[in-house]
């Protein structure tokens, strides 16, 4: 069991993938905002149906460890939305079924990989 990148969940290591930004980021896309969480480890999140890919933005000395999972179904997504305790949920369902990869808001220029998306381009940008 590993740490990763001192977010205080637990990932699998033999599930982290390259840090590789991701090609593109389709649409339709689901958010949470930050004012949806009182999380002690999660910022927010976003949920791209398209790919169905998970993004999770942890806080660390600020909101800046984004973790991709890959092949996250919606029922997974909105078992997160409804979730009580966001980073226990992730800890259970998600932390070790995923392959992941670690990306911070750099890896995301301001226009293009999906961030043409206003929705995307929030979840990566704001505090």
């Amino acid at each position: 069991m590993s740490i990763g990148a001192d977010i205080g969940i637990p990932h699998d290591p033999s599930n982290q993938r390259p840090a590789d930004p991701p090609e593109t980021i389709e649409a339709p896309l689901d958010t949470m905002p930050t004012s949806s969480f009182s999380s002690s480890n999660v910022h927010s999140a976003l949920y791209d149906y398209g790919r169905s890919e998970l993004y999770v933005r942890y806080l660390r000395d600020g909101p800046d460890a984004i973790y991709r999972y890959w092949s996250v179904g919606p029922r997974t997504w909105s078992g997160l939305k409804d979730a009580g305790s966001k980073g226990s949920y992730i800890n259970r369902n998600i932390a070790f079924d995923y392959p992941y990869t670690l990306l911070t808001k750099g890896d995301f220029p301001q226009r293009g990989r999906g961030l043409d998306n206003d929705l995307a381009r929030r979840f990566v940008t704001t505090p």
